[in-house]
């Protein structure tokens, strides 16, 4: 792993087991478990699960172990808020300034997003990354690293690549309809845009695992 200091180092790999599913949701582990799976002291790897605490990942009970977090569903519903915010907050702060970038990602992800609906309709994990390079895209127009820092780590808290529910029967069709009036509303008014956006934040709240 590099220069990374050991803290750093099982921070990655634990995060890594989490997303993976290694860990799963509900799960319990230890520090003790931890120091012989990773081979290192307990020292970095406390302060590791500290910040995995912080972030949401995982519960420290001293008596009880290392308690992996399942996604409640408010805790899943303020995470989807807090993306379709960042996503509203950056496309209005960028209307009037960058509409001609606006159109062009509008007009440039919805060729894409067709061609795969067209080729690639049952790949679901296709379908996910699309939809969260197109948020992010979104989030990107105002060019703040903390903000799609603060996505990314939303995304990663979610279980984003694990969750495909809205893809499958007898969601899908209404998703696909949802993602493609997000689209093609970016290149419209702002009114549009955010209506096709809270649309489609009611369909993942209402699919989330």
């Amino acid at each position: 792993m590099g220069n990374l200091s050991l803290r750093q180092q099982a921070y990655a790999q634990i995060l890594d087991w989490i997303e993976s599913g290694d860990f799963p949701k509900g799960s319990v582990t230890s520090e003790v478990q931890l120091s012989k799976m990773l081979d290192m002291s307990r020292t970095p790897i406390r302060a590791a699960l500290q910040q995995l605490e912080l972030e949401g990942y995982v519960r420290i009970a001293s008596k009880h172990g290392i308690l992996i977090l399942d996604s409640s569903s408010q805790r899943v519903s303020d995470l989807l808020e807090i993306i379709a915010s960042m996503v509203l907050f950056s496309v209005s702060g960028s209307w009037k300034s960058k509409q001609d970038e606006i159109g062009d990602l509008s007009n440039n992800r919805l060729e894409a997003y067709q061609l795969l609906i067209t080729t690639r309709q049952d790949d679901l994990n296709e379908l996910i990354v699309f939809e969260y390079e197109l948020l992010q895209r979104f989030i990107m127009l105002c060019n703040n690293s903390e903000m799609t820092k603060s996505f990314q780590s939303a995304v990663s808290r979610l279980f984003w690549n694990r969750n495909y529910r809205r893809w499958q029967a007898p969601y899908a069709g209404q998703t696909s309809i949802q993602v493609d009036k997000l689209i093609r509303s970016a290149s419209s008014d702002l009114a549009t845009f955010q209506e096709a956006l809270f649309d489609y934040l009611h369909t993942l709240k209402l699919t989330w695992l």
